[in-house]
C-alpha cells in the first residue's frame, strides 16, 4: 500500500465504503483498510430492509427521497402492517401526506392482496422500498472505489495515530506508518472502547438474525415485511431480524434471541413457527442516543481526524446519502447537518 494518501479510511463497512467511493470519484487519493474482511461486522450481516417509512408513525425518514435517489436501486416495494388501530390511523395519515411513498390498505384489502400477511388493522404498501444484501452492496462500493484509484486492504487495522500540522501519521497493525491529509474512522463498536473516542455519544446495540427454510408447500414469493422485526425473501429461505439488545452477556447468537425472532415474525407470518432454522447470526452496531442520526465530523480538538459512524437502523439510506457528501463536508464543516455533528456523552452525576 502507498505510504501517503489524501485520506485514509479505517473501516470498510457501509460508511467507510461509501466515503471511499465518493472521495475517489472526486479525485482524491484514498486508502481503505479494515481490521477484518471487507463488509464484515454489522455491514455484512445479510439481507437488510430499506424503508422510507420506518418510524413508529410511518413518517418519512429524514431526506429520504434524496437518499433513495442517491442509492439508485430499483424499488420492489415492501409491506408494513399496523400493529394497533392507533398505529393504523397514523399510517393512513402518513400515506395521505406522502402518496408517492406508500399506499394505505385496510384489513380487508390487505387480506385480499397479500393473504400471507396477518394485518387485521391494515398495512402500508410502501412503494419506494426494498431488501438488499448488505455485504454485496458494500463490496460493490469498494470495488467501484478501487476502479477510481482507491487502494484497499483487509486484515489491517490502526494501532495508533498522531496529528501533525499538515497530516495524520497512522501506525498500522502491520508496523507500517501511513501519512494522510485526513484520517476517517468509519468503524463501529471499536469507537466505544477506544480511549480517544470513548466519550463520543455512541451506544452499542446487539442485533440477532436467523434464516429459516421455506417448505416445499410454500407457494408465496413475499414482498419484504417490516413490523415486529422484518421478514425478507431470500430465495429458498426467509431472513428474519432483528433483535435490539442494549445489554448482553454473550456477543454471539443465543437461544433466547432465536425464540424472540420467531415470535416477532410469527405476528406477521404465522407459518414461520414451523420452518427450520438454518442460520443464526449476531452483530453489534452503534447508534447515537437522542438523535438516532449518524455521527460525522472531526473529533473534538481535532481538524484532521474524523468519524463517520452510528448509522443505526437507517444504515443503508444514511451511508449512501452522507457518504457521497464526504468531500463537501471536508471542504466545508458547516455543510455537515446539525443533527449529524459530533457529540460527547453527557456526564453522569
Amino acid at each position: 500500500m502507498t505510504d501517503h494518501f489524501d485520506i485514509l479510511i479505517a473501516g470498510a463497512g457501509l460508511s467507510g465504503a461509501s466515503s471511499a467511493l465518493a472521495m475517489a470519484k472526486a479525485g482524491y487519493t484514498v486508502g481503505l483498510i479494515d481490521q477484518g474482511s471487507f463488509a464484515s461486522g454489522a455491514s455484512g450481516s445479510g439481507m437488510a430492509l430499506v424503508s422510507p417509512m420506518m418510524s413508529r408513525k410511518g413518517r418519512p425518514v429524514w431526506r429520504v427521497r434524496e437518499a433513495l435517489d442517491t442509492l439508485g436501486i430499483a424499488d420492489t416495494g415492501l409491506l408494513r402492517p399496523a400493529s394497533t388501530p392507533e398505529q393504523a390511523a397514523y399510517f393512513e395519515q402518513s400515506t395521505h401526506m406522502s402518496p408517492d411513498l406508500g399506499i394505505w390498505l385496510n384489513g380487508a384489502e390487505a387480506l385480499e392482496q397479500f393473504p400471507y400477511v396477518v394485518a387485521p388493522h391494515g398495512l402500508v404498501h410502501v412503494l419506494r422500498g426494498y431488501s438488499v444484501d448488505l455485504a454485496s452492496l458494500t463490496r460493490s462500493w469498494i470495488d467501484e472505489a478501487i476502479q477510481f484509484g482507491a487502494e484497499a486492504r483487509e486484515y489491517v487495522g490502526i494501532a495508533s495515530w498522531e496529528e501533525h500540522g499538515d497530516h495524520v501519521a497512522a501506525l498500522l497493525t502491520t508496523g507500517e506508518t501511513i501519512r494522510a491529509g485526513r484520517l476517517l474512522l468509519a468503524t463501529g463498536p471499536e469507537l466505544v472502547d477506544h480511549p480517544r473516542t470513548s466519550l463520543l455519544n455512541l451506544h452499542p446495540i446487539k442485533g440477532q438474525r436467523i434464516r429459516v427454510r421455506k417448505p416445499e408447500s410454500w407457494t408465496y414469493s413475499i414482498l419484504p415485511l417490516s413490523g415486529a422485526g422484518f421478514i425478507l425473501d431470500d430465495g429458498d429461505c426467509l431472513s428474519i431480524g432483528a433483535t435490539f439488545e442494549h445489554e448482553w452477556t454473550a456477543e454471539g447468537p443465543t437461544p433466547e434471541g432465536r425464540r424472540e425472532l420467531i415470535a416477532q415474525a410469527a405476528k406477521m407470518v404465522p407459518e414461520v413457527q414451523d420452518m427450520e432454522v438454518v442460520d443464526h447470526s449476531a452483530a453489534i452496531r452503534v447508534t447515537v442516543p437522542g438523535t438516532r442520526m449518524p455521527m460525522i465530523g472531526p473529533l473534538p480538538d481535532s481538524t484532521r481526524t474524523w468519524v463517520f459512524t452510528g448509522l443505526g437502523s437507517k444504515g443503508i439510506l444514511m451511508a449512501g446519502l452522507l457518504g457521497m457528501k464526504i468531500p463537501d463536508f471536508f471542504n466545508d464543516l458547516e455543510a455537515v447537518p446539525a443533527s449529524c455533528r459530533v457529540a460527547i456523552r453527557k456526564a453522569i452525576d
